[in-house]
């Protein structure tokens, strides 16, 4: 009776224990860390009259559904570690004799403990196994949900800065406008004289009608980028947001074979990659321990009459089977192992792409601000001098002016241009390129 309730204890004991991986639970706790903002749906954070960028992406983090969504993907991969590593439930059946004779009512009992008839028991390098296969496949989805972090990041740098730009074209299309209507007014002034052509009468007013027509464009587009940062903030597509100073540039204290090397060791969608190719190979480890048996047990007691234990062992024999199973999983090993060397080159090319973008930028940016700018204002200072001392006509003030705002115009683009191709490398490799350091877009989570 007693080597029968042992092995009832050991039984209902092995039947309740999961053979968790190594990791499991250090990767739960990173996930309920990084995941307060997310507990309970909370209204979006108010901006401050004036926002930085930074009040931008708190509100954005904590507002994107996109986000919330990975997060919860990692949650649910999390909780199906439990499930593949955990043994199947028992079943306990209980029969009764009736016409028994002088016997007690417990010896008429029969209990029977076995596992479920359906289901056999794996053994534990097997539940180990696939434990390790789950946790990969948790650790891919945390990934990508550091990968939604710095895609929407990028999202809302990208339009603060489109934002920024647009209020300097704005401020740039005004100061043209003031320069044309003043060119305007003084050719019909002279027309009236008779010292203009009807020709050069309406050639200003075209040229001042073409430039109203670019404000009201530049007015007219503004709309859609205010409700492009609302939605990403979680907020009415017609709620008003400032258009911000355009930001000063970040330095990029790093070769460009430094930033390609530590913005590949760290981008996030290839580290989801990398999670899964681990798990896949956990996957065909487990397809080679389909060769070991699976088993079944059998505990029945009647009563203080017998005990009995038995056991059932499934036999491997479908050898085609088992050799299928593990080529399927080998080739899904090699379809996980090309998927990453592709992205690995897209990712190198990406980054190239945007290093390019950013130092020729970078180059133009520098030629307009330190020669071409400063050039055209000095020329434009001439100009207004001569005007105002009578020495020059007000048309070469006017060009001479307007050749300053198109230089200024071209280097806000360029200082925009260059900005975004650095967001792009950093969303695309969660690499702070300013401290080269892996960071976290947790700005208020």
């Amino acid at each position: 009776m007693k080597s029968s309730r042992l092995v009832l204890a050991v039984a209902l004991a092995s039947a309740g224990c999961a053979v968790l991986p190594e990791g499991e639970r250090e990767e739960r706790e990173r996930a309920l860390a990084a995941g307060h903002a997310f507990d309970e749906r909370i209204d979006p954070l108010p901006l401050p009259e004036e926002p930085a960028l930074e009040d931008y992406l708190r509100t954005a983090f904590h507002a994107s559904a996109a986000l919330q969504q990975r997060y919860w993907e990692w949650r649910a991969a999390l909780e199906r570690i439990p499930q593949a590593a955990s043994p199947p439930d028992l079943a306990l059946s209980f029969a009764h004799l009736f016409d028994s004779g002088n016997l007690k009512a417990w010896d008429r009992t029969t209990l029977t403990l076995q596992s479920d008839p359906s289901t056999m028991i794996p053994l534990p390098s097997k539940l180990a196994a696939a434990g390790r296969v789950a946790l990969e496949e948790a650790r891919a989805a945390a990934a990508r949900f550091e990968a939604e972090k710095f895609r929407l990041q990028a999202e809302v740098a990208s339009t603060y800065l489109d934002l920024a730009l647009h209020g300097a074209l704005l401020e740039l299309q005004q100061r043209e406008l003031r320069l044309l209507g003043l060119a305007a007014g003084a050719t019909e002034t002279r027309a009236r004289t008779g010292t203009a052509s009807q020709a050069e009468l309406l050639q200003a007013r075209t040229e001042l009608d073409l430039a109203h027509n670019e404000l009201a464009n530049l007015h007219a587009q503004l709309p859609s980028l205010v409700a492009r940062m609302n939605v990403l903030l979680g907020r009415h597509a017609l709620h008003p947001a400032p258009l911000p100073p355009p930001p000063e540039p970040r330095a990029l204290p790093a070769t460009d074979g430094e930033i390609l090397r530590l913005a590949a060791e760290r981008s996030p969608e290839l580290a989801a990659l990398e999670h899964e190719l681990a798990g896949r190979g956990e996957a065909l480890e487990l397809a080679r321990l389909a060769r070991l048996p699976d088993f079944a047990f059998l505990l029945s007691l009647t009563g203080s009459l017998s005990q009995s234990v038995g056991a059932t062992f499934t036999l491997p024999l479908r050898l085609p089977a088992i050799r299928a199973g593990i080529e399927e999983a080998r080739a899904n090993l090699r379809a996980a192992e090309a998927a990453r060397e592709q992205y690995a080159r897209e990712l190198a090319a990406s980054f190239v792409l945007d290093l390019y973008v950013l130092r020729n930028a970078e180059r133009q940016r520098e030629l307009f601000e330190r020669t071409l700018v400063p050039r055209a204002a000095a020329l434009a200072a001439a100009a207004r001098v001569a005007f105002e001392a009578g020495s020059g006509g007000l048309d070469e003030f006017v060009e001479a002016a307007r050749t300053q705002l198109e230089a200024e115009r071209t280097l806000a683009l360029l200082r925009i241009e260059r900005e975004k191709a650095l967001v792009a490398l950093e969303s695309w490799s969660a690499l702070d390129v300013e401290a080269l350091h892996p960071v976290r877009a947790s700005a208020g989570m």
